[in-house]
């Protein structure tokens, strides 16, 4: 138990710290000093800061799909209406944490250039399966006749998460979140909207 507290202390810590500055900005001294936990620990646990990197994105990418199905499989709810509210709860992420709070995966893919081909390959596959819950969303909406039939379900959910990442990051460059509101109020007004 106290091996995995240590190893959720280095991966909350290198989290924490790529969100600031980047993958590439911040070395395993300062993720281990920021995490409070010797050197030793580090290789315990990872082969490499690569391997490192891996684990973060697989922390990630569990965090993210979890917090879909919450929202997606609550059937309180049409399809549609689950697809606001999975807009809606980010948007009030960043009325409470506020607009630096950034998710990992698309701040990693920025940097994908740079990163190995192994861990583009995870952020991919992460961005995928995102796609992927969306889109069957999109699918029940449908049916339900809540959208239109012409609508393409995997393009439509790969637009949804692209344009929402651009949201985030032109917030950070007006610091403020009225772009990802301004998505979310096209998206709804005049692409997901009632046949």
């Amino acid at each position: 138990m106290i091996k995995q507290d240590t190893k959720e202390m280095i991966l909350a810590a290198g989290h924490s710290l790529i969100i600031e500055k980047s993958y590439n900005g911040c070395g395993l001294k300062e993720i281990l000093d920021t995490a409070g936990v010797p050197k030793g620990s580090f290789y315990h646990y990872f082969k490499s800061k690569e391997d490192f990197g891996m684990a973060l994105i697989e922390r990630a990418s569990d965090e993210n799909s979890e917090f879909m199905r919450d929202i997606f499989r609550d059937r309180k709810f049409t399809p549609l209406t689950r697809i606001k509210n999975f807009f809606a709860r980010i948007q009030q992420y960043h009325d409470e944490e506020g607009i630096d709070c950034q998710c990992l995966i698309p701040k990693l893919a920025l940097e994908q250039s740079k990163l190995s081909e192994t861990m583009r390959g995870a952020l991919k596959c992460s961005q995928d399966s995102m796609n992927a819950q969306m889109a069957q969303v999109i699918t029940q909406a449908q049916a339900e006749n809540e959208l239109a039939d012409n609508i393409h379900p995997q393009k439509m959910a790969g637009f949804l998460f692209s344009a929402s990442h651009g949201a985030s990051i032109q917030m950070q460059v007006e610091n403020s979140a009225q772009p990802y509101n301004d998505f979310v109020e096209i998206v709804f007004q005049n692409l997901l909207i009632k046949p």
